[in-house]
C-alpha cells in the first residue's frame, strides 16, 4: 500500500503564507519608497505628453497655429526645404518633413546632426513659406518634455535609469495586487472609512486607485522598460558616406497625394528623408482606428523621381513588426481616439497619484508609530 499523502498543517500553511506576505508587503514599501520620485516624474511628463499637440498650440501658438490659410500659389514642399537648409548649422541634413494637414497647421522641418541625435527645428507658414521659428529642438516644450521622460536629459545613463523606473512601476502594481488579493471584499463594501482616520482612508484610496487603474501601472511600466532597452540596444548611427544631395529632391505633394490614395482612411504623420544618395522617402501613415498593433503603414517613394516603390500595409506587417509597433500606441495612448487619448492623461497621472497616497500612508504609519515609542517611553507598554 502506498503511504497516505502527508499534507502540511493548516497553521503551517498560514505560517508560510504569512512570510511570503510580509516578505512581498517589503518589497512593495521599499520599491516605492525608493522610486517614488522618479515615478511621480514619470507620471507628471507622461501624462503632459499625451496631451502634447493641446499643449503646444496654448504655449507656443506663433509656432504651431497657422493664421493665413494657404491657396493654390502655396511653395512646394521640397522647395522650403531646399530654401531653410542654409539657416540650419553647418552638417546637418534634413530628416524629416512634418507637412500641415489641417488647415490651421504649420510646416516643421526636422534636420539632424551627421555623428549625433541632435536635431534642429525650422517652423514654416505654409501660404508664403516664411519661417517663423528656428533652432534647436531641445529646446522645444515637447522635446524638452519628451527628454524628461525618456532619459532625464542625462543621456544612456539617464535612460536606464528611467528604464528600471518602469520595471519598478510593473513590480508595485504586481506585488500590490498580491498584498490586496484576499481583501477585495471588504474595500467594495466599505469604500472610504473616514471615521477610522487618514491612515485608513488614505489607504482606501491608494487600493481603490490601485484596482481600479491598474491597466496603467503594468502596461507603463512594461511598455516604459522595452522603450528604454531598445534605446540603449540600438547601435549609433554612422553618418552616412554620400549625403544625399537635396537638390535632387522630387516634388513631395504627389507623394503625399498617392499615400493618401493608398490609404484613404488613414493621416499623413510624416515623410521621412532619405539619409543618403539611393535612398527612399518614406512617408508613415497613422491609422487611428485600427487595433493597437496595427497602427502604421508606409509607401516607400524613390527620392529623385518620386516613383513609387513599396507600399507596407500595417495589416501586412510581420508579427515582430507590429508588436514593435504597438509600443508607442500603448505606452503613449495618444494615436487613438479622442476618449482613448483623454483616458491615457488621467491614467497616467495614476502611479504618481499611488506614489504619493503610498508615502502618505507610510509616513502617517512611521509618525504614529514614534509617538506610541515616546509615550510608553520606548518600553512597548503602558
Amino acid at each position: 500500500m502506498r503511504p497516505a499523502l502527508q499534507l502540511p498543517s493548516a497553521p503551517a500553511r498560514r505560517i508560510r503564507r504569512w512570510h511570503t506576505w510580509l516578505l512581498v508587503w517589503r518589497v512593495h514599501r521599499w520599491l516605492g519608497l525608493a522610486a517614488g520620485a522618479l515615478l511621480i516624474l514619470l507620471s507628471a511628463t507622461g501624462s503632459l505628453l499625451v496631451v502634447h499637440h493641446e499643449l503646444e498650440r496654448w504655449f507656443e501658438p506663433d509656432l504651431h497655429v497657422n493664421k493665413r490659410p494657404a491657396g493654390s500659389d502655396a511653395p512646394a514642399l521640397a522647395d522650403l526645404a531646399r530654401a531653410t537648409v542654409p539657416l540650419a548649422p553647418e552638417g546637418y541634413r534634413l530628416f524629416r518633413v512634418v507637412p500641415a494637414i489641417a488647415p490651421d497647421a504649420t510646416h516643421r522641418l526636422v534636420f539632424r546632426a551627421p555623428d549625433a541625435p541632435v536635431r534642429w527645428v525650422a517652423f514654416l507658414e505654409p501660404a508664403t513659406g516664411r519661417v517663423l521659428w528656428s533652432g534647436p529642438e531641445r529646446s522645444l516644450l515637447t522635446s524638452w518634455l519628451l527628454g524628461l521622460h525618456m532619459h532625464l536629459h542625462a543621456g544612456r545613463a539617464g535612460t536606464f535609469v528611467a528604464g528600471l523606473g518602469g520595471v519598478a512601476l510593473a513590480l508595485l502594481a504586481l506585488t500590490g495586487i498580491y498584498i490586496h488579493r484576499d481583501r477585495l471584499t471588504q474595500l467594495w463594501r466599505h469604500p472610504f472609512r473616514l471615521h477610522l482616520g487618514w491612515r485608513v482612508a488614505l489607504a482606501d484610496l491608494h487600493k481603490w486607485i490601485g484596482i481600479f487603474a491598474l491597466y496603467f501601472p503594468v502596461v507603463l511600466g512594461v511598455t516604459g522598460a522595452l522603450y528604454c532597452l531598445a534605446i540603449l540596444r540600438a547601435p549609433s548611427a554612422a553618418p552616412p558616406a554620400t549625403p544625399f544631395p537635396l537638390a535632387q529632391l522630387a516634388p513631395l505633394e504627389p507623394m503625399l497625394t498617392t499615400a493618401r490614395e493608398r490609404f484613404p482612411d488613414a493621416e499623413i504623420v510624416r515623410a521621412q528623408m532619405p539619409p543618403q544618395a539611393g535612398g527612399v522617402v518614406s512617408v508613415l501613415l497613422l491609422h487611428r482606428n485600427a487595433p493597437v498593433w496595427q497602427k502604421f503603414s508606409r509607401v516607400d517613394f524613390d527620392a529623385v523621381t518620386g516613383a513609387l516603390r513599396t507600399v507596407r500595409a500595417a495589416t501586412d506587417a510581420s508579427v515582430r513588426d507590429q508588436f514593435n509597433s504597438m509600443l508607442a500606441p500603448l505606452h503613449f495612448g495618444l494615436h487613438g481616439a479622442a476618449w482613448v487619448k483623454w483616458t491615457y492623461f488621467v491614467g497616467g497621472l495614476t502611479p504618481g497619484l499611488l506614489t504619493l497616497s503610498g508615502a502618505a500612508i507610510w509616513w502617517i504609519r512611521r509618525r504614529a508609530g514614534a509617538i506610541g515609542q515616546r509615550s510608553t517611553g520606548g518600553s512597548g507598554r503602558r
